[in-house]
C-alpha cells in the first residue's frame, strides 16, 4: 500500500510519500528514495538512490535469510519502522534517521543533513560520491575496520583509507562500545572519517639517511632490488581552535616510510620494506601556526590532511551506485556478529590439526628438505601439524605456475605422503599471477581468464573460477595437498583501480578480488569431496569472506618491538569485524639477518612474539630468507618455544570447542576486551591484552627486558593466575611475575578448562582422559565438542557435547549426558577434575586432582 504524507522539508528533500513492501519500506523523497529494509531481528539496511539501486551483484549478504516481521508506524513528526530488537525512525523535520533498541533508547543517529549523493562518472560509466556521517557520542569507543599498521586502537575521529594492500585488509565494519555495529556497503575505495583540509608540502633536498642503499624484498615478480632513497617535505597549516586532530597522510602508492613531524614532534614514525600508502594519528593541537615534516621514500608523492575532531563518524566512497549501509544491534558484539554471519556466511570448522603449530619458512627448497624437516621436530620432541612450502617449488615453468619443478619435487605424491605417514599436514603458496608465458598461463590467456591487461585471474567470471580449482586439483591436490596459502590476493598492491573485469569496472569492486579468489578454491574443493576440510591461508579478505574456510596473516611485516605492538592491535581490530581466524609471521617476516640466530636481543623478541602466538587463533611462524626452526636458535630458545607448543596442544580441546562455538554460535575466538567487558572502561581502553576464547586473558609482553608485566583485570568475579593457581579481585591493575619463559595469562572466575596430554601432533593419542580445571568464583559452564576432525560430516550432527556446568552457590559440577555422536567417539573415559587454587591446577604441567570420574556418556552430578 502506498501512503501520502504532507510534503515537508526535509534539509532540500521532500517526503512524498512511502511504500510498505513485504521486505522493506521504501520512503520517496524529492530527489532520490530512502530504503529501510529489516534484514533480521536486529539488523536493518539503509539504502539511498536517485533513480535505481544500481545494477552490482549482491556479494556479502548470500545467505537466504527470511525477512523478519516489523511494523510501521507514522505519526505527523516521524515515520518508524520496528523489528524484534531494533526500531528506525525517520525524522520528518530534518531528515535524519535514528536507530533504537526494542525499547526505543536510541544508540545511534545519523547527523542531520550528512546523508550525500554526488553524481560523477568513472571510466565513462555513472557513479557517485556517498557519504554519510553519523554522531558519534564523547564516550564512544569504535573499533574493526580490519587490519591496519597505523597502531590505532579506538578509531574514533581517526582516518582512514580503506584499500587492499600488502599487511592492510580492509573490511568496512565498525563495532561500537555503544552496543552497535554498523557494515558500509560498498565494494570499492572508501574513506573513513575524510581529512579534507590539505597542507601545501614543499620537497627539500633529499635526505642522506639511506641515500641510494638498495635492499632485496620480496615482490610478485620475484626477489627485486629496490632503492630506499627518502626524501624530505615540509609544510605549514594553522588551526583556528585548540582540540584533538585527526592528521592523515597519503603516499600515494607503497612506501618504506611514513615520518610525520609536527612542531618537531613525531606523530607518525613506521619503517617496514613495505607499508601501506595511507596512516592516520589523533594530535591536540593550539590555535594558530604549525610546522610539519615528512619524511618518506623518495618515489612517493605525499599528501598531507587534517580534520577537526567532531563526535562524528564518517564513510565516503567515491565510486557506488547507491548509499548503502546495515547497522546491527547487540547490544553485545557475540550477537552483533553472529547476526552478521547468519546473512553473509557462517565459518566452517577446520580440520582439528589446523589448531596445532604451522612451520613455515621462506623457503624449504625440495620435497626432501620438508621431509627431513618435519622428521627434526619429531626426534626433538617439539610438537607440528602443518609444514608449509613457500613460492617457488614450480622452477623454471613461470612465475606462480601451481606445478611442482621436477628436479627438486620429482614425487610430488610420494614426499607429500611420508609427511603424512608423519602424521603432518602440507600447505603451498599458490598464486593468482600465472606467467602468462608458461602452458598453463598460454591456456588461460587463450580462454581470457586475465583481467585485461593485468597479469591477475579474473575470478570474478565465474569459468575462471572452475578453471583455477580445476588446475590446482590437479597438480595439487589430487596429490595429496591438505591446505592452501593464497598471497597477494589483494591484488598486489591496489591493482584493481583503474581495470575492467568480468563483471565491470574495477573501481566498484577494489576491495572484494580477495573474496573472488577464497570462493574458487572453497567451492571447488566442497565440490570435489566432503572427505577433507578446506583451509586457506590468506593474505587478503572482504566481507563475508569468512564462509569460505579462511585464515587472514598480517602480510610482510618488519620484526621490532613496534611492529610486534601493532599487529596486537591491527588483530583485535580485524577480529572483531567478524572474520575470525588471523595469524601473524611470528617474529616477523623482514629479519636482521643471519645475526638473529645468535643476537639475544632479537630471540627475546622471538621469544615474546611467539609466546603470544600460542594464543592467536592460529599459531604459524615464517620469516624471509631464514631458518625459523626452533633449533636453529640455540637451545634456550628452543626449550621456551617448546613449552608454549607443549602448553599449546594441552589446550587443543579448549580452542577446539571454542572453534565450535566460533562455527556454531557466531562466537570469536581472539576477543577485543569490548566483546566481554563493555561496562568496564578501563577494560575497553586496553588494546594490548584480549580474551583468548571467553575464558583466558592474555597479556603479551611487548617490551623487552622485563621480568614482570602490568595487567588490567576487569571487573568480574574474580582471576586465577594460570601460572601459579593465586587469585585476585578484579577491577585492578596487578604486576605479575614474566620471566622470558612465560607469557601472562589469567583466567576468569567461573570458568572451565579442559586439557589434553602432552602430544606431538592433534590427534596422536586418545582424548580418553582429561583434566578439568574449575575456577571458582561464580557460576560456571562449557561445552567439550569433539567429532571426526577431518571432513564435513559435522554439518550432518556427527559430532559430540559433553556439557560441565559448575554451581557456586552449591559447590557442584555436573557433567551432562552426552550429545550427538559420531564415528569412533569414546564411550567411556576419565575425567580428573581439579578445583584451582595455589596448591592444584595450575601451570601447563599436570598435577594433584580432586575428583577422578569415569564417564560412560550419561549424567554425573558431584559434590565439593
Amino acid at each position: 500500500m502506498i501512503f501520502n504524507l504532507f510534503p515537508l522539508l526535509c534539509q532540500g528533500q521532500v517526503v512524498k510519500g512511502f511504500k510498505q513492501l513485504s521486505d522493506r519500506v521504501n520512503i520517496t523523497l524529492s530527489d532520490g528514495t530512502l530504503s529501510i529494509a529489516p534484514l533480521s531481528d536486529n539488523a536493518v539496511r539503509i539504502k539511498f538512490y536517485k533513480v535505481s539501486e544500481g545494477n552490482l551483484p549482491e556479494l556479502v549478504f548470500t545467505s537466504a535469510a527470511v525477512t523478519p516481521e516489523f511494523r510501521v508506524v507514522d505519526s505527523p513528526s516521524k515515520l518508524e519502522i520496528k523489528a524484534k530488537h531494533i526500531r528506525v525512525s525517520l525524522d520528518k523535520q530534518t531528515g535524519k534517521l535514528s536507530y533504537a533498541d526494542k525499547t526505543g533508547k536510541v544508540f545511534l543517529s545519523e547527523k542531520a543533513g550528512a546523508r550525500k549523493l554526488t553524481a560523477d562518472s568513472i571510466q565513462g560509466e555513472p557513479c557517485f560520491t556517498v557519504e554519510q556521517s553519523f554522531e558519534s557520542p564523547a564516550d564512544e569507543y569504535i573499533f574493526g575496520l580490519g587490519q591496519f599498521q597505523d597502531g590505532q586502537y579506538n578509531l574514533k575521529n581517526v582516518a582512514r583509507q580503506l584499500t587492499q594492500v600488502n599487511t592492510q585488509i580492509a573490511i568496512p565494519f565498525i563495532y561500537s562500545s555503544k552496543g552497535y555495529g554498523l557494515l558500509w556497503h560498498q565494494y570499492g575505495l572508501t574513506d573513513f572519517n575524510p581529512a579534507d583540509n590539505l597542507i601545501a608540502l614543499e620537497k627539500q633536498e633529499q635526505s642522506t639517511t639511506d641515500n641510494n642503499q638498495l635492499a632485496e624484498v620480496t615482490t610478485t615478480s620475484g626477489t627485486q632490488r629496490v632503492s630506499q632513497n627518502q626524501s624530505l617535505y615540509q609544510g605549514k597549516f594553522n588551526v583556528a581552535t585548540d582540540g584533538e586532530y585527526s592528521v592523515f597522510l597519503n603516499l600515494g602508492d607503497m612506501g618504506n616510510r611514513q615520518y610525520v613531524v609536527i612542531d618537531g614532534k613525531p606523530c607518525i614514525d613506521q619503517s617496514n620494506m613495505w607499508l601501506p600508502p595511507t596512516a592516520g594519528t589523533l594530535v591536540h593541537l593550539k590555535a594558530g601556526e604549525h610546522q610539519v615534516q615528512i619524511l618518506c621514500k623518495s618515489n612517493n608523492t605525499p599528501k598531507l590532511s587534517w580534520r577537526l575532531s567532531d563526535n562524528s563518524t564518517t564513510f565516503r566512497s567515491p565510486v557506488a551506485k547507491a548509499l548503502d549501509y546495515v547497522v546491527f544491534y547487540g547490544p553485545s558484539a557475540d550477537s552483533v556478529i553472529a547476526s552478521y554471519r547468519n546473512l553473509s556466511g557462517n565459518v566452517p570448522m577446520f580440520p582439528q590439526w589446523a589448531y596445532g603449530f604451522w612451520q613455515c619458512r621462506e623457503r624449504y627448497s625440495s620435497g626432501t628438505h620438508l621431509v627431513e624437516t618435519i622428521k627434526e621436530f619429531r626426534n626433538r620432541n617439539l610438537p607440528v601439524d602443518v609444514i608449509v612450502q613457500d613460492w617457488q617449488y614450480w622452477g623454471n615453468r613461470g612465475w606462480g605456475v601451481p606445478q611442482f619443478d621436477e628436479k627438486n619435487y620429482p614425487n610430488p605424491a610420494g614426499f607429500i605422503k611420508e609427511l603424512h605417514d608423519l602424521n603432518a599436514h602440507f600447505n603451498i603458496s599458490i598464486w593468482s599471477n600465472p606467467d602468462k608465458n608458461s602452458a598453463i598461463g598460454k591456456e588461460y590467456v587463450a580462454k581470457n581468464r586475465f583481467i585485461a591487461n593485468t597479469k591477475w585471474l579474473d575470478y570474478f567470471n565465474p569459468e575462471t573460477r572452475k578453471e583455477y580449482w580445476n588446475t590446482l586439483k590437479v597438480n595439487m591436490f589430487d596429490n595429496g595437498v591438505d591446505s592452501w596459502w593464497m598471497d597477494a590476493v589483494e591484488p598486489e598492491n591496489d591493482a584493481l583501480k583503474g581495470e575492467k573485469t568480468f563483471i565491470g569496472t574495477g573501481d566498484f569492486y577494489r576491495l572484494t578480488y580477495p573474496l573472488m579468489v577464497s570462493q574458487a578454491v572453497y567451492e571447488g574443493q566442497r565440490n570435489t569431496t566432503s572427505d577433507k576440510r578446506v583451509c586457506i591461508l590468506t593474505r587478503s579478505a572482504f566481507l563475508g569472506q569468512q564462509k569460505y574456510g579462511i585464515i587472514n596473516w598480517s602480510g610482510d611485516i618488519g620484526g621490532t618491538w613496534d611492529t610486534y605492538k601493532r599487529q596486537i592491535v591491527a588483530g583485535l581490530n580485524y577480529t572483531i569485524t567478524g572474520l575470525p581466524y588471523w595469524t601473524t609471521d611470528i617474529g616477523g617476516f623482514f629479519r636482521p639477518g643471519r645475526s638473529q640466530y645468535t643476537d639475544e636481543k632479537y630471540q627475546e623478541l622471538l621469544t615474546r612474539w611467539y609466546q603470544w602466538g600460542t594464543f592467536n587463533p592460529i599459531f604459524r611462524i615464517h620469516g624471509y630468507m631464514t631458518e625459523t626452526e626452533p633449533w636453529k636458535y640455540g637451545q634456550k630458545v628452543e626449550d621456551n618455544m617448546r613449552k608454549m607448543l607443549n602448553l599449546r596442544y594441552r589446550l587443543l580441546p579448549y580452542i577446539y570447542s571454542e572453534a565450535w562455538q566460533v562455527t556454531k554460535n557466531g562466537s570469536t575466538m581472539m576477543r577485543p576486551m569490548v566483546m566481554d567487558f563493555n561496562g568496564d572502561t578501563a577494560a575497553v581502553k586496553s588494546q594490548y591484552q584480549y580474551m583468548f576464547g571467553k575464558s583466558v586473558l592474555t597479556a603479551p609482553v611487548t617490551e623487552p627486558d622485563v621480568t614482570q608485566w602490568n595487567v588490567y583485570l576487569p571487573k568480574s568475579a574474580g582471576w586465577y593466575n594460570f601460572w601459579t593457581g593465586k587469585h585476585f579481585n578484579g577491577g585492578q591493575t596487578v604486576k605479575t611475575d614474566a620471566p622470558l619463559d612465560k607469557i601472562p595469562l589469567f583466567v576468569k572466575g567461573g570458568s572451565i578448562i579442559p586439557m589434553g596430554k602432552i602430544i606431538q601432533y592433534a590427534g596422536e593419542k586418545s582424548a580418553d582422559t582429561l583434566e578439568i580445571r574449575v575456577y571458582k568464583g561464580a557460576d560456571a559452564k562449557f561445552d567439550l565438542y569433539e567429532d571426526e576432525g577431518d571432513n564435513y560430516n559435522y554439518e550432518k550432527g556427527k559430532y559430540s557435547i559433553i556439557s560441565f556446568n559448575w554451581n557456586e552457590k552449591a559447590q557442584t559440577l555436573t557433567i551432562g549426558d552426552k550429545q550427538e555422536n559420531y564415528q569412533g567417539d569414546l564411550k567411556k573415559r576419565i575425567f580428573n577434575v581439579v578445583l584451582v587454587t595455589e596448591n592444584k591446577g595450575f601451570g601447563a604441567d599436570t598435577n594433584l586432582i580432586d575428583k577422578k570420574v569415569l564417564y560412560i556418556g550419561s549424567l554425573i552430578k558431584m559434590k565439593f
